[in-house]
């Protein structure tokens, strides 16, 4: 005869398992004041034109942050806790030019996040994005800088309350210096030098190739020789510049097509801020002014052989400015570029 199969245990005494969040894919999470900052949220689909991922925080940041933890205070106004005040995690999205570098820094990184988006993310009438993203990716970029903080590795203070005694050496006995024999010494120099003449042969390869391929050669002869010239200009490296967009009308934008000589020049340097290595919209017209406007992030000063001094800045909506001037504390690096015809300036007056 079969046994009966035994009975399901009782329910008692278990506690529900909570649901597991799932973001839609059609439009993206509501996050309330109390969720900021528990778990990463997935964008809608279709949000961005390719991968986005915030970048790492330089170590400036990560220090800054360790002493200045991203929060506000928020007071109750109504209700039972009226008056009273809460910290609540946040990433700030804006500041003044008095605030610290580390904080331009995550603005300005927070604000090139509208250059990867696709229309869907953006308002139609306005062109700006959507307040659903917005809170989205304030969310998703405080939780990338936590997560950056618990990775790195600082080294351990001391604790100054219980200062340790410093640790008693017993003197040690002079010791007779002991020199290893002639033939080793020998074998060692030569080691080295051959160490030594490799390492300048690469080196002489690598200018030799990198002249070939970045100096440009006029084509009209010089007019001075080659005995009279004392110094020999030769560019700084570059690297490819970043995606230059235009604006359209409609909210959309498209890849510049033939961007100015100039311009891919000043774009190509090794040593750009962080702001001018990200995808950046040029308006249209493309002028210079006098000044830049409010809200302008970051500049640099373009020297142009034969020119006046040209500034670029970063605009915290995307696009790309051009001044004559610029404040200092706004100026984060000068580059000495080699003459182009094309460089603009500001027309005369007539008298």
């Amino acid at each position: 005869m079969p046994l009966e199969p035994l009975p399901p245990p009782s329910p008692r005494g278990k506690k529900p398992s909570r649901p597991k969040h799932t973001c839609p894919s059609v439009e993206p999470c509501s996050v309330k004041l109390s969720d900021i900052g528990k778990h990463y949220h997935s964008f809608p689909k279709g949000t961005f034109k390719a991968r986005f991922v915030p970048p790492s925080a330089p170590r400036f940041v990560l220090k800054h942050l360790v002493a200045h933890p991203l929060t506000w205070t928020w007071t109750t106004k109504d209700g039972p806790n009226k008056g009273h005040s809460f910290q609540v995690p946040t990433t700030p999205i804006r500041c003044d030019k008095t605030a610290p570098k580390a904080i331009h820094w995550i603005v300005a990184v927070f604000h090139s996040f509208k250059a990867h988006l696709n229309p869907i993310a953006l308002d139609a009438e306005s062109g700006k994005v959507k307040p659903g993203w917005l809170r989205l990716y304030q969310n998703n970029l405080y939780v990338h800088l936590r997560g950056q903080m618990k990775g790195s590795t600082g080294p351990a203070r001391a604790n100054p309350s219980t200062p340790k005694p410093p640790p008693t050496v017993p003197p040690k006995a002079p010791s007779v210096a002991t020199f290893p024999p002639e033939n080793v010494l020998e074998t060692e120099l030569s080691k080295l030098r051959q160490e030594i003449a490799e390492l300048k042969k690469k080196f002489t390869n690598y200018i030799t190739s990198h002249e070939a391929c970045c100096v440009r050669r006029s084509d009209s002869p010089s007019t001075s020789s080659e005995e009279d010239s004392t110094e020999s200009a030769t560019p700084p490296p570059q690297r490819p510049p970043p995606v230059l967009l235009t604006l359209l009308p409609d909210g959309s934008s498209k890849p510049t097509s033939n961007p100015p000589s100039w311009l891919v020049t000043a774009l190509s340097q090794q040593d750009l801020p962080t702001t001018f290595r990200d995808s950046i919209y040029i308006p249209s017209p493309f002028t210079i002014d006098n000044s830049f406007p409010s809200g302008t992030l970051e500049a640099i000063k373009l020297k142009f052989d034969g020119a006046s001094p040209l500034f670029l800045g970063t605009h915290r909506d995307g696009d790309l400015r051009m001044s004559t001037t610029a404040p200092a504390e706004l100026v984060a690096n000068t580059y000495n570029l080699p003459h182009d015809p094309y460089v603009p300036t500001l027309p005369r007056r007539r008298k």
